[in-house]
């Protein structure tokens, strides 16, 4: 497997400006214009978001890793990052999860813009304006799985980080619309050839290229936490995202994750000896998500498996059900 391209940068957190330290890994296959010229094309993403900071996670994570690499194998460029209080990131962890919510926000921001400013130059085909130009999985293991079913509705998003003609420069979420276009635009340096022309230096405010209604997304939540832990993860009170801190918050409207996950596709990949998650109970609700009118709610069981992953073989079976996935 070809090595990826790959950057580290910080962005603020919605929640408070809180510096997050995050990566992006760009998959090889990018840089073959082939499938650029037409007008379906569509350039895919993924989040993967580490478990709970205090028992040693980050970014660094063998399972993070492990689902990183298949994904980028899948031609998705991936973005990692450090909650608060984990690797390079400020802060520390919080007793609710909701600036841990903030920080995921914030780089589901970032990719939207991203993925969409990536997009309008690395589409060289008609513009017909396809149906899915985008297409983001917004994923987690452990704890960053209960953070990633959490995050507001698709909708909800678009209108926090499409307006940026109305945000001034000071606001985390400009100054993350700003970042997502300054390093797509480094990323085509390595995407493009030398001698292709392309839009770059477009911070100005002139840039069109914003999130819009062509983004589809997904859902990947490896060792799900359901309750009691969950809860106690998150001082048993409601997730929601406040935007700005104290003094000025937005608090986002939140939904409920049932009706997302079934919304969208989504995975759902377990094993039936995981420690913090009985397989009894994620068997049930897997159970009561399919049953839910029109879900697109899959799972995978896989025998053996651990809350960590490291049992003999039960690696290669996640691997292999994420890439029937993917497919």
């Amino acid at each position: 497997m070809t090595v990826p391209y790959v950057l580290t940068f910080q962005i603020p957190s919605v929640h408070d400006d809180c510096q997050l330290e995050c990566r992006l890994r760009l998959p090889d296959s990018l840089r073959s214009a082939e499938h650029r010229h037409h007008s379906s094309f569509t350039i895919r993403g993924a989040i993967i978001a580490h478990p709970y900071a205090p028992l040693g996670g980050c970014y660094d994570d063998p399972v993070v890793t492990f689902l990183s690499m298949e994904l980028l194998q899948a031609g998705c460029i991936v973005a990692t990052f450090n909650f608060r209080g984990a690797g390079g990131s400020e802060g520390r962890t919080s007793w609710t999860g909701k600036p841990e919510l903030g920080d995921y926000v914030a780089v589901y921001g970032f990719m939207l813009n991203y993925l969409h400013h990536l997009r309008t130059v690395l589409c060289v085909g008609p513009r017909s304006g396809p149906r899915e130009a985008v297409h983001l999985i917004l994923g987690g293991y452990s704890f960053g799985s209960l953070i990633a079913s959490h995050v507001p509705a698709l909708d909800v998003m678009l209108d926090l980080f499409g307006t940026r003609g109305t945000e001034t420069p000071q606001t985390a979420i400009n100054r993350i619309g700003n970042a997502a276009r300054r390093i797509a635009d480094e990323c085509l340096q390595y995407l493009l050839p030398p001698a292709k022309e392309y839009p770059i230096g477009t911070n100005d405010g002139t840039d069109q290229s914003q999130p819009h209604a062509s983004t589809q997304i997904s859902y990947l939540l490896v060792s799900p936490l359901l309750p009691p832990v969950s809860q106690l993860l998150t001082a048993f009170t409601a997730l929601t995202v406040n935007v700005g801190g104290r003094a000025s918050a937005k608090v986002l409207p939140a939904g409920r994750p049932t009706d997302r996950l079934s919304a969208h596709r989504t995975l759902a990949l377990f094993g039936d000896q995981d420690t913090f998650t009985s397989a009894r109970k994620l068997r049930r609700w897997v159970e009561e998500m399919s049953r839910i009118s029109q879900s697109k709610f899959q799972h995978c069981e896989i025998d053996g498996a651990g809350h960590f992953w490291r049992e003999p073989g039960v690696e290669a079976c996640a691997r292999h059900a994420l890439q029937e996935w993917l497919q």
